[in-house]
């Protein structure tokens, strides 16, 4: 308990000393990291371990910050409205009218800006323990900097595309100019392969702390790297060597994945559960305690007002209807409400009557579905599920899951059917493993993906996949995929030329000026780019 406790301290210590590296109004405001660190510091294993837990304290409150940060850019993706109308962040990208002053974005750029900062300092000065920290741990030390920096900058390029790449952890002067997309992506894999050759396979016998939940791994900067190679293939590089070096790296985690201990769980919903925190479908997840370190994918989130929720965020109404009957679907959505006098309290009478009737999502306020994943994660699952959400429900201390195993499966079978031109036996091995858990529970039928599919039809299907698997707020957004697809402009029509899309109902939020190539990116927080032109 006190080493726990001793490690939170040194975590908020650490947070707090990084402040003055991020600005509160823009990151590249004039504090000088020199103030921070003197350099006596990074000599011994301590002054490595408190920098480490700062990268960590920093890289958690970055993704914390879900709702209100720059991922408001997956609202533009199919699988994502807004019942919020009030909040104009939510509504701008999922109308495709973008604008450099949205607070949400502004935050999660200076975050993520304050966790590379972090991370670079260590890789500028972990070589000052020589002597005092074994080879093998400075590699670690430098490995798990790496990771963060490469993580960090791949959602960045991502969602902005032309970035100002920082290998300083000085403060760059204000006349830093963009970088290319193409550079940035050859920096992400630069760092990507360092930290799977640093990192250790499992953190057990190593770090036991680190081993008990969310630490960077081995298995974790593979991953990445096999979706920073998937990326690299479609838009905006449209390199598309990329497809083979994709499913070469996802194939070192397939072929060795009982070593790695990833597996798909049983049933989906067991991917969800409140408990335990860590499973053996997660390749990288961010901890969270819900006392000193929470993070907001919690109820409300995803919940009607009728139940004491916020309603951020929903499906559109076109993806719910295309998808699947099965288990997955039967928990990815909810569809009908108790229509009791219990709305609008916080302590409703338990169980329902067996006689109340069921609202159809028609007919609620915004008459769309909701999310339930989040909802499981907080123990409100069977009849508790309609339990209002309380005051304390905005916040929450699930894990977070940025990687699963289906993403590695699946990012193999994509990969190699473009490479290839035609999908081999294991790239239709993994996308029906992922399919055939989707449908668990349906007697014995299996919903194999039929075979003699050309190379850009497999890709379809699994891009059609993904989206299922991955809907409502995953980190393996569908926004990205229409992005690197080029894609975006035919899901918001109502008429979609390809015919895997769904389409945009016109139920959904209007689109007055219909996206184009211009809407795949966030412009960058004009509070930089009043202070350094050249980020304009």
């Amino acid at each position: 308990m006190k080493k726990e406790m001793m490690k939170y301290m040194l975590m908020a210590g650490m947070a707090g000393l990084f402040a003055a590296c991020s600005s509160n109004d823009a990151f590249l405001e004039e504090n000088t990291y020199g103030k921070v660190f003197p350099d006596e510091f990074y000599r011994n294993t301590d002054e490595l371990e408190l920098a480490n837990n700062a990268i960590y304290d920093k890289f958690n409150q970055t993704f914390n910050a879900d709702y209100a940060g720059f991922v408001v850019a997956l609202y533009g993706a199919d699988d994502l409205t807004t019942p919020y109308s009030a909040n104009t962040s939510y509504l701008q990208n999922d109308t495709y009218v973008h604008e450099s002053g949205n607070y949400d974005s502004k935050n999660g750029w200076e975050l993520t800006y304050a966790t590379i900062n972090i991370a670079n300092g260590i890789i500028e000065n972990y070589r000052k323990a020589e002597g005092a920290v074994s080879e093998e741990h400075l590699h670690y030390y430098a490995g798990q900097a790496h990771f963060a920096r490469a993580y960090m900058y791949y959602w960045l390029v991502r969602v902005f595309n032309r970035i100002p790449y920082v290998t300083t952890a000085r403060i760059p002067d204000r006349t830093m100019p963009l970088s290319s997309p193409e550079e940035v992506y050859e920096h992400i894999v630069a760092d990507l392969k360092l930290a799977e050759e640093w990192l250790p396979m499992t953190w057990k016998g190593i770090d036991e702390q680190k081993a008990g939940g969310g630490a960077f791994t081995k298995g974790a900067a593979k991953a990445t790297l096999a979706g920073v190679y998937l990326s690299m293939a479609g838009y905006p590089l449209k390199k598309t060597e990329c497809y083979r070096l994709a499913k070469e790296k996802a194939a070192e985690i397939i072929s060795h994945e009982t070593e790695y201990g990833y597996r798909l769980l049983d049933h989906f919903a067991d991917v969800w559960a409140i408990t335990p925190l860590l499973h053996d479908e997660m390749v990288f997840s961010i901890m969270y305690n819900n006392v000193t370190n929470h993070n907001v994918r919690a109820p409300k989130e995803c919940r009607p007002v009728q139940f004491g929720g916020w309603e951020a965020f929903c499906p559109e109404l076109n993806f719910f209807h295309r998808f699947p009957a099965g288990e997955r679907r039967d928990f990815t959505f909810v569809t009908e409400f108790p229509l009791t006098s219990g709305w609008y309290t916080t302590e409703p009478t338990l169980p329902w009557p067996e006689d109340t009737p069921m609202l159809p999502w028609e007919q609620m306020m915004f008459a769309h579905p909701y999310y339930f994943k989040m909802w499981e994660a907080e123990g409100l699952a069977g009849e508790n599920k309609w339990v209002p959400a309380g005051d304390n429900d905005w916040y929450s201390g699930r894990t977070s899951l940025v990687i699963r195993y289906p993403e590695v499966l699946l990012i193999y079978a994509e990969a190699q059917a473009m490479a290839d031109g035609t999908p081999d036996a294991l790239a239709y091995e993994c996308i029906n493993r992922v399919r055939n858990r989707a449908f668990a529970g349906v007697g014995t039928r299996l919903n194999d993906l039929q075979p003699g599919l050309s190379g850009e039809a497999f890709r379809d299907s699994v891009f059609v996949e993904r989206g299922w698997e991955f809907a409502g707020f995953e980190y393996a957004s569908r926004w990205f995929d229409l992005i690197r697809l080029e894609l975006v402009e035919d899901a918001a029509s109502e008429t979609p030329v390809h015919s895997f899309l769904p389409g945009r109902s016109s139920r959904d939020w209007p689109i007055s000026t219909p996206p184009t190539h211009d809407s795949y990116f966030l412009p960058i927080p004009e509070d930089d780019a009043l202070l350094n032109p050249n980020l304009k």
